[in-house]
C-alpha cells in the first residue's frame, strides 16, 4: 500500500475526485488518479508526471515554501512500492509540507474561535496579499468574444449535468434561470469587455476557495486550477467574488465585501455591479454542477452530500438572478 511508503508517523488518507491525498504528521502527498474527463486525461504515466511538475510549478507563486517538490513512486523488485531507492518509476507524487489546520480559513470560520475583528484585519492582510499577487499575474490577449466563448463552453457543460434525467424532478426549477441567465450574459458583456480592454483578464489561481487559505504568517493560498490555462484567465475581481461566495454559505457574508474593498484599494476601480453579480452567478452555477456530477459516477462518495449542497449553490442563482430582474 502506498500509505505504507510515506514516512514520518500515522497517515491519513483522504480521497477527492481526482487524486488520494496522504496526510502525515509534517507533509502531505498527492497522487494523481488516472482519470479521463472532458477536460483533462490523466491516463498516462507521462500526462500525470506533466500535470504534477504543472502543479508545482503554478503554486508556488502563492505557496513558495509549501510545494516541496515531485517524488517518484518506485516498484521494487520484490512488488513492494516505495518513494526512495531504485525501481521502475510507476507513478509521481506532489509533495508538500503540512499546513496548520487551526489556521485554514473554513476552519476558522466554522471554528469561531477567533474574534470577527481580528479575523477581519487578517482578511484585509490576505486582500493586500492578493493584491500584490495579481498585480504581477499576466493579462491576457484573448479578445472579450474568445474569453466569453470559454464561459458559454461551462455553461453548455452545466445544462448537460442539470439536465440528466437523473435530476429531472428538478429540471422544472433549473430550466426557470435559463431565459434571465441569457439576459444577463448580454447585459454583463458590455462591461466585461471593457474589463478585458484595460488588461483586467488575468492568469490568476483559478480555484480560490476557503479550504485553499491559510490564515499563517504570511498567508498561504494553494491547490490552484492546474490543469486549463484557460479556466485561470480570471478577472481578479472575479476570483474574490467566488472566494466571498463560499463564505456566504458559511455565514461569513461580511468577507466578500472586505476583499472586494482590500482589491479596489490595492488593484484599482472594481468592476460594475452587474459584472460583479455575473462572476457570481457563473460560479453558482459551476459548483451546482461539480456537485451533481458527483451522482452520475457509479458509486459516488458521500452520496448525501451532494444533492443538498448542490441546490444550494443554485439558490444563490435563482436569488441573484431574481435581484437583476428586478
Amino acid at each position: 500500500m502506498l500509505q505504507d511508503t510515506c514516512k514520518g508517523g500515522p497517515v491519513r488518507t483522504v480521497q477527492t475526485s481526482k487524486s488520494w491525498v496522504y496526510v502525515t504528521p509534517q507533509h502531505v502527498y498527492k497522487l494523481k488518479k488516472p482519470i479521463r474527463d472532458e477536460l483533462q486525461d490523466l491516463t498516462s504515466l507521462r500526462a500525470r508526471h506533466d500535470n504534477t511538475l504543472t502543479e508545482i510549478d503554478l503554486n508556488r507563486r502563492l505557496a513558495p515554501d509549501t510545494y516541496l517538490g515531485a517524488v517518484r513512486v518506485l516498484e521494487q523488485a520484490d512488488g513492494t512500492l516505495a518513494l526512495h531507492g531504485t525501481g521502475r518509476t510507476v507513478d509521481w507524487l506532489v509533495h508538500m509540507r503540512r499546513l496548520p489546520d487551526g489556521r485554514m480559513l473554513d476552519r476558522m470560520i466554522a471554528d469561531g474561535a477567533v474574534s470577527q475583528d481580528a479575523l477581519a484585519a487578517q482578511i484585509t492582510k490576505l486582500g493586500q496579499d492578493l493584491s500584490l499577487f495579481y498585480r504581477d499575474c499576466p493579462p491576457t490577449r484573448l479578445t472579450a468574444q474568445e474569453l466569453f466563448s470559454i464561459t458559454l463552453d461551462q455553461q453548455t457543460m452545466n445544462r448537460a449535468v442539470l439536465f440528466d434525467p437523473l435530476f429531472a424532478p428538478y429540471h422544472d426549477r433549473f430550466n426557470a434561470v435559463l431565459a434571465p441567465l441569457g439576459r444577463l450574459h448580454e447585459a454583463a458583456f458590455v462591461k466585461f469587455a471593457d474589463r478585458v480592454a484595460g488588461g483586467w483578464i488575468r492568469e490568476c489561481h483559478g480555484d480560490l476557495r476557503l479550504e485553499h487559505v491559510c490564515l499563517t504568517d504570511p498567508s498561504v493560498i494553494f491547490d490552484c486550477l492546474e490543469f486549463n490555462r484557460n479556466l485561470r484567465l480570471l478577472d481578479p475581481f472575479q476570483e474574490v467574488v467566488q472566494l466571498g461566495l463560499e463564505a456566504d454559505l458559511s455565514a461569513a457574508t461580511w468577507i466578500k465585501p472586505a476583499l472586494i474593498a482590500a482589491l479596489a484599494t490595492g488593484l484599482g476601480p472594481k468592476p460594475a455591479p452587474i459584472l460583479l453579480a455575473f462572476y457570481e452567478v457563473i460560479h453558482a452555477l459551476l459548483r451546482t454542477r461539480l456537485c451533481l456530477a458527483h451522482l452520475l459516477v457509479p458509486k459516488p462518495r458521500m452520496p448525501e452530500k451532494w444533492m443538498p449542497l448542490g441546490l444550494r449553490y443554485f439558490a444563490v442563482v435563482e436569488r441573484l438572478l431574481a435581484d437583476h430582474a428586478s
